[in-house]
């Protein structure tokens, strides 16, 4: 497996994969809207064969936070170590370029995410009423982007 930064040609395979593992619509030009804005944000997890299993679409923030805005991993690559690699490697990208907090949105019902999240030093910090296009409820959650050491 290799973890490395998202390039113009993963385009088509990341929409792919984020359109198969989200439960929301997004356009195909988000995928390319998150690489030009931030290019070293952009993580994807490919398998041996080259195909993108993971993806992790990171936004800087006008209060000096990084975002994680996007987060996928195919369904049969889930619970082996991927999401925590992409993880890794964004956190590398934030310290890098100086965001000292990583911040993100996940479904208030969301559970096994929300767990995931906490697992790897995210607290909620922050309720969002009717947060999502379908109406339901959000959690933001911040961790700090240097804890000393990889997550696990």
């Amino acid at each position: 497996m290799e973890i490395r930064l998202m390039r113009q040609e993963d385009e088509t395979k990341v929409y792919a994969l984020i359109s198969n593992a989200l439960d929301e619509y997004f356009r195909p030009e988000v995928v390319s809207f998150f690489r030009m804005q931030w290019p070293a944000g952009q993580i994807v997890a490919c398998d041996f064969a080259g195909n993108v299993i993971g993806y992790l679409a990171g936004a800087k923030l006008p209060n000096g936070h990084a975002s994680i805005h996007l987060f996928a991993v195919s369904e049969g690559f889930r619970e082996q170590g991927v999401g925590t690699m992409i993880l890794n490697r964004f956190r590398q990208s934030a310290v890098m370029e100086g965001f000292p907090v990583i911040q993100l949105e996940v479904k208030e019902g969301n559970t096994p995410v929300i767990e995931f999240y906490r697992r790897r030093g995210f607290k909620a910090t922050q309720f969002l009423e009717g947060f999502y296009n379908d109406g339901s409820n959000g959690i933001r959650m911040e961790c700090e982007s240097s804890p000393g050491s990889p997550i696990t």
